[in-house]
């Protein structure tokens, strides 16, 4: 394997994201290989079709093996577009909600790493043998603000992470973030990322 390479996962309630791709977070499972390989997975003796259907809202998303089949997918996916070998090391770059960072990060980084072995798998035929060696986690929303220098002379900053089923509200004092952040399971159909700062005027990051 070569050296390892980074690559950033947005494990959504509504949808996943990577640099080159956003898909449902959604699987099936079949015990049998299905009609078609497009968006299989074919993990474990068992073959999932990815991207179909939503996932129910998991407060915990290591509670079942969905996102963590559905990183695999999401891997698979970059290193095609990349024109990677399908042996990899994967440097892996993810976010968990500021309100419960401290308490899940732990989990969520052993969760995704599992020891760092070699996972076997094949994703639309393809065979790929990766080894996840190294996750780095950060508060969702944070990173994206850093990157808006309008933004970052700003005193006061409040970030809205918009996704499918949750907001997620992050106050940042002069580029910190304040602990005094909100989680609310509302949601809305199309994932974004705002901030306002508290002068008054506000800023989408989409919007260039």
């Amino acid at each position: 394997m070569s050296e390892s390479m980074i690559i950033g996962v947005d494990h959504g309630y509504a949808a996943m994201k990577t640099a080159h791709f956003s898909f449902p977070s959604g699987l099936v499972a079949y015990e049998h290989e299905p009609y078609t390989l497009k968006d299989v997975l074919e993990y474990g003796g068992k073959f999932y079709v990815v991207g179909s259907g939503r996932q129910a809202l998991q407060k915990n998303k290591t509670q079942t093996e969905d996102y963590y089949l559905l990183t695999l997918a999401a891997i698979a996916k970059e290193l095609s577009f990349r024109h990677a070998e399908p042996a990899a090391e994967i440097h892996l770059a993810a976010g968990l909600p500021l309100t419960s960072f401290g308490r899940e990060k732990n989990a969520f980084r052993d969760y995704l790493l599992r020891d760092g072995k070699t996972v076997n798998f094949r994703y639309e035929g393809q065979e790929y043998s990766i080894a996840i060696r190294k996750v780095s986690l950060f508060p969702q929303g944070y990173a994206a603000v850093l990157t808006q220098s309008i933004l970052l002379d700003e005193p006061s900053v409040i970030v809205a992470d918009i996704g499918g089923w949750t907001v997620d509200l992050m106050r940042l004092d002069n580029r910190i973030p304040n602990a005094s952040t909100r989680w609310m399971p509302l949601g809305h159909p199309y994932p974004q990322c705002i901030a306002l700062p508290q002068s008054g005027t506000w800023h989408d990051p989409l919007s260039g």
